[in-house]
């Protein structure tokens, strides 16, 4: 995860805050978020690597008994269930949490919810059933950690750049309500 608040940020990335926090705040979040979001983009093949696959397994559906008590025709059929669904289930994201004067963008790299981050929880730190911890998380950081915070401040440029192109343009101007 990776957040940007207004204050307390630190070298590159802090003047380029500072120059965003210059722009109209709906402006400077939209391009905050834009920006946060190619950055964490670039973390999602690097999750599913280390993500590990599981395999295609075969499964049987259910036996379904008729009026009479004997099996329905088909009933119990093997079929193939694809494996990989952990891997397929590795997301991104990012949002604006606050108000517009003290608020914080973040991203995040992750799993999917539902059943798919639940089997990442248990691959994480292991169940009492056997199931070994494997670090994924880790592994990620060690891999992604340090691209991530350039990739930041490159893709943070580009943003101000389009900031204060919309901004020049008069495309999305600043309402002043009740004045």
């Amino acid at each position: 995860m990776i957040s940007l608040n207004w204050e307390g940020m630190q070298g590159e990335i802090r003047a380029l805050m500072a120059r965003f926090h210059e722009l109209p705040r709906h402006i400077a979040k939209k391009h905050l978020m834009a920006a946060m979001k190619r950055t964490m983009r670039d973390g999602v093949p690097v999750l599913k690597s280390v993500t590990p696959k599981g395999g295609t397994r075969t499964v049987r559906a259910a036996l379904k008994r008729g009026a009479g008590g004997r099996f329905v025709e088909g009933s119990g059929k093997k079929s193939r269930v694809r494996g990989g669904a952990l891997r397929r289930a590795a997301t991104t994201r990012a949002k604006y949490i606050g108000r517009n004067k003290d608020g914080i963008v973040y991203g995040v790299v992750g799993y999917k919810a539902g059943f798919e981050s639940r089997k990442a929880i248990w691959l994480e730190f292991g169940t009492s059933r056997g199931v070994k911890p494997r670090n994924l998380i880790e592994q990620f950081r060690a891999r992604y950690g340090g691209p991530a915070a350039s990739r930041l401040a490159e893709e943070m440029s580009r943003a101000l750049e389009k900031a204060a192109n919309e901004l020049a343009s008069g495309m999305n101007p600043t309402r002043s309500f009740g004045s």
